[in-house]
């Protein structure tokens, strides 16, 4: 009699203390607050833009970076600073970014690529410029576009 007492005690108690360490609840109160908490919070962008179609998007950020390439080959760095994300001017004054950036010697740059996901595009292009003893060099580049309140801007990496 006290063995089979004995036995049906430590058959609940292994059963409740299973029960008591299965993580499955906080787990599922886990999943159920970051859910809640994840409706809060927009998925794309700060919502004060009109949403673009990739289209849109891709041809935005094509006449930016032909603008912007432009006024590099003419020579114009406020033009091409002006393209500069927002962020990225707070971080890089106009006299940092003239003294880092090249002046003169590019040719053409023409766009090859250009892949958009959510607000962010990268461009692949091919850059043709002269150096003192080649002319006509070639090299791919990437750069990184974002939108920022419906916009296009470069991100500069200096």
């Amino acid at each position: 009699m006290f063995s089979a007492v004995n036995a049906r005690i430590c058959n609940f108690w292994t059963k409740g203390v299973a029960k008591w360490r299965h993580p499955a609840a906080p787990i599922l109160l886990l999943v159920v607050s970051f859910g809640l908490a994840s409706c809060a919070v927009s998925p794309v962008g700060d919502g004060s833009a009109p949403a673009l179609s990739p289209e849109a998007k891709r041809e935005a950020v094509t006449a930016r970076v032909n603008a912007r390439w432009d006024a590099l080959i003419k020579g114009d760095l406020d033009a091409a600073y002006a393209l500069l994300s927002p962020t990225s001017r707070e971080t890089v004054t106009l006299a940092q970014f003239k003294a880092r950036t090249r002046k003169g010697g590019f040719r053409e740059a023409k766009v090859e690529s250009v892949d958009c996901s959510a607000d962010v595009c990268l461009v692949k292009l091919r850059l043709t410029y002269d150096v003192r003893l080649m002319k006509g060099v070639q090299t791919p580049i990437e750069e990184t576009w974002i939108f920022e309140k419906g916009e296009p801007w470069l991100v500069y990496r200096g």
